[in-house]
């Protein structure tokens, strides 16, 4: 399973790149993306994804919105 991103983790990283966060604003970020990360693998609705289902998906799906 892969691991989500942490207030420490997620401060850590920001003040790498010389963002400060206001206090407090770290746990918010980390709360905030507890829903949208770690895409697991194992999650069903993920291989109902063309693109990610098959390494050719991409560019067939650039094709169909090209034909659009």
């Amino acid at each position: 399973m892969a691991k989500s991103w942490g207030a420490e983790a997620i401060q850590t990283a920001l003040a790498a790149q010389g963002i400060d966060l206001a206090p407090g604003r770290a746990e918010r970020l980390a709360r905030a993306l507890e829903g949208f990360l770690p895409l697991s693998m194992a999650d069903p609705l993920r291989g109902a994804l063309e693109l990610e289902s098959d390494p050719a998906g991409f560019a067939l799906a650039q094709e169909r919105l090209r034909a659009r």
